[in-house]
């Protein structure tokens, strides 16, 4: 039984409380309020007072070349009296999980959501915010020098357990190497509006009126109000009348209406806006400003600039018009557009209604935000299993590789995580120290991460065991407990991990995120092509008529010029040690042939270790080696790993003189025809695309590299692994290049 069992939740909602975020909070309230499951409070930003505007002023002189950094001190003076109020309410007691909207409210607070469960909602980053800050001019400066912010932002992001953000702009933002959080950390989220036309029926338009122009905006000048202002004034103001929703109050003239004392959240906004047939918000800066969605909730047509989310909430042509606002011209135009044409106002109007409530509604986003909270105060505790014991082993004896195999033949998907990949790659390949994370429970193993670490200028680094051979990485845990014990085990040995090749949707990853206890930087190494293959489907389901023929007509061809094509699937050891040499020979000749020098798994050590390990597989059944032969003599194979009906393809070799057969075609066509035999249901061409990979895929997954280490000492020894890494890389290039010379 959850906490959530026995008494409601406690849910604290902290709001940076700028501009449009006021708004948002103020729905937040109305949409909560009558909520009976959860409990909430909230803590909303406020005016720094007469030191924080002193400290956060412009600097003369520097601030022309926007290098006084005032935007970012800005951020860090509101965060720092938003946190202490943050930090007390926490010292009372009683708060279940935390939401911060958004991450620049609570910079420096790193440690606060660490320590309370917490989710983060965020309309921007500060890499994207800096050619937007309303008041200032971007210079030659303002991008290197905006480098500085995600050393604030990062901390905070990375301690929540979930970040949502609310465009795709934010999201690639994120997960791009300026922030490097994981695809697992991040989840698009668009936070909408909370509109009562929603539910309740809009006020009848009557198109033979005079049309109104509206436009929202604090601020005239900032929000492209002024140029609004002037097009009105210039070629507007005899067909059509504007309503300016503003702090500021522009000279009376006839159809000019000036509405300056509407507060944020009011409900007054969606009476002027039902009034009004035309939404105009020409703002250069905003990135996600939820003035459009209210209008489109209004059924509005609206014209606005381009930028940030923008293109995502206006589809240009269909719910309004994206125009360059930078100029009155275009603005002018698009709105010219709409007052001649009352029934295309009513069309954008109606399309953007649709699309508003289908995607922005704010009760959807409450719903998907509070499961995150309730996720994250599920998952706040650790794990406190007596009879759970964390062990690293730098060698395997013969109990736990019993244990591990058994583990293994249950829980793999991943052949790198098994063993015989595993202990053949130490014998052969390996280097540093052997460290085998393990987890057991009553005396069962029910964990395991095959690790290994090296040393260098005195910092030991944990990586995945055999990581470089394109192989895919994962943790073995007989369940989520089991799991958790084994992140927590790395955390208490407080060891830096660098974990290579870990897929998007990584058990592992999650759990790392989950604890709440790491900080992780995540960078996407390739993407990885798959072929699905549900019970019967064969290569006729997958390819046109037209393409098949061409790979019959192929075969037919060199049956008449060399011989007949045949597939050959190896899976028993013994068949397997009797073509080994066929393989080894047919890798040798596409070696030969290769421009860029691949790394030959069949040769030398590397053919030692590649053969123990693939002899293994096929002792335990795991192994599918399809041999295309030409005349008899063998031409390509395929080396597969079985993982009950999930299929890994490692590695792919053909003689180059068959390059006419679409060799890689004609072996994923052999293997689609025949999975239903095989037991295949998916087909994981691993890592790296290819035009034949892509032509058979029907979906891909993204890997990456993920490195973690607790955060409290994140600060020092991310960016250290991350200059031994560059320097080992370096240093392995020039080692390569003189190779080549010599």
């Amino acid at each position: 039984m959850n906490s959530r069992d026995v008494k409601k939740p406690n849910y604290l909602f902290v709001n940076e409380n700028i501009g449009g975020h006021r708004t948002v909070h103020r729905s937040l309230r109305k949409i909560l309020a009558d909520r009976e499951d959860v409990t909430v409070e909230f803590i909303d930003g406020e005016d720094p007072g007469f030191v924080g505007k002193v400290l956060r002023a412009p600097i003369p002189g520097l601030s022309k070349l926007d290098m006084d950094f005032q935007p970012l001190r800005g951020q860090l003076v509101h965060s720092f009296n938003l946190r202490r109020r943050v930090r007390k309410r926490l010292k009372q007691g009683g708060v279940d999980a935390m939401h911060v909207y958004t991450q620049n409210g609570m910079l420096g607070g790193a440690e606060l959501l660490r320590e309370t469960p917490s989710v983060i909602t965020t309309d921007s980053t500060g890499r994207l915010n800096v050619f937007s800050v309303p008041y200032r001019t971007p210079t030659r400066f303002t991008s290197p020098l905006s480098k500085v912010n995600p050393i604030f932002e990062r901390p905070v992001l990375k301690a929540a357990s979930r970040v949502f953000a609310c465009s795709n702009a934010v999201e690639t933002s994120l997960t791009s190497s300026d922030y490097s959080m994981t695809l697992q950390q991040v989840e698009r989220l668009e936070m909408g509006v909370h509109s009562p036309y929603f539910t309740d029926p809009l006020p009848p338009r009557d198109p033979a009126k005079r049309p109104v122009i509206v436009f929202v905006g604090t601020s005239l000048e900032r929000k492209g109000g002024s140029l609004l202002l002037d097009v009105w004034r210039e070629q507007l103001r005899d067909r059509a009348d504007l309503v300016l929703i503003t702090l500021e109050t522009p000279p009376a003239e006839e159809g000019l209406t000036v509405i300056n004392d509407l507060q944020p959240g009011e409900d007054r906004l969606w009476d002027l806006l039902a009034q009004a047939d035309i939404f105009c918000l020409p703002s250069l800066i905003d990135q996600a400003p939820n003035a459009i969605l209210e209008a489109m909730a209004a059924s509005l047509p609206v014209v606005a600039h381009p930028n940030g989310a923008i293109p995502e909430m206006v589809i240009d042509g269909e719910t309004g018009f994206l125009v360059d606002a930078s100029k009155p011209e275009p603005v002018a135009e698009a709105l010219n557009k709409l007052i001649d044409d009352p029934e295309l106002r009513a069309t954008m109007g109606a399309a953007g209604y649709r699309h508003a409530k289908d995607h922005y509604d704010m009760s959807s986003s409450v719903e998907t935000i509070l499961a995150a909270l309730h996720h994250a105060t599920d998952i706040g505790a650790r794990p406190n299993d007596n009879d759970m014991v964390f062990e690293l082993h730098e060698e395997v004896d013969d109990d736990l590789l019993k244990q591990w195999m058994e583990l293994a033949t249950v829980h793999s998907t991943r052949f790198a995580s098994r063993p015989s990949y595993v202990l053949n790659w130490f014998e052969f390949l390996g280097k540093g120290q052997m460290a085998i994370a393990t987890v057991h429970r009553e005396g069962q193993l029910v964990a395991l991460l095959p690790l290994h670490s090296r040393t260098r200028l005195g910092v030991s680094v944990y990586r995945l065991a055999g990581h470089g051979l394109g192989t895919i990485g994962e943790a073995l845990s007989a369940d989520p407990q089991a799991l958790k014990a084994l992140v927590e085990g790395l955390y208490e040995r407080k060891l830096l991990l660098a974990l290579t090749h870990l897929p998007e949707n990584s058990a592992l990853v999650q759990a790392l995120i989950d604890h709440g206890g790491w900080t992780l930087n995540h960078n996407v190494d390739d993407v990885c092509p798959v072929t699905d293959l549900p019970e019967g489907t064969t290569a006729v389901d997958l390819r046109s008529a037209r393409s098949l023929r061409r790979l019959r007509n192929a075969r037919n061809k060199s049956a008449k010029d060399a011989g007949e094509v045949t597939f050959e699937v190896v899976d028993s050891p013994e068949r397997f040690i009797e073509v080994w040499p066929e393989i080894v020979s047919v890798a040798a000749v596409a070696e030969a042939d290769e421009q860029v020098a691949r790394l030959n798994l069949t040769a030398g050590v590397h053919g030692n270790f590649t053969r123990a390990f693939l002899f293994e597989e096929a002792q335990q059944g795991r192994l599918r080696v399809l041999l295309l032969r030409v005349g008899g003599e063998a031409k390509a194979f395929e080396i597969m790993f079985l993982s009950g009906t999930y299929a890994e393809s490692w590695l792919t070799r053909f003689d180059p003189e068959q390059r006419g057969l679409s060799v890689g075609h004609q072996l994923i066509e052999s293997t689609a025809n025949d999975s239903e035999t095989a037991g295949i249901t998916v087909l994981d061409h691993m890592i790296g695309e290819s035009d034949y990979k892509q032509a058979w895929e029907t979906r891909t997954y993204q890997v990456g590299t993920v490195i973690a280490a607790p955060a409290k000492t994140a600060w020092f020894w991310l960016p250290l692994e991350r200059l031994i890494r560059g320097t080992s890389e370096l240093v392995y290039h020039k080692v390569q290049e003189w190779r080549e010379r010599k």
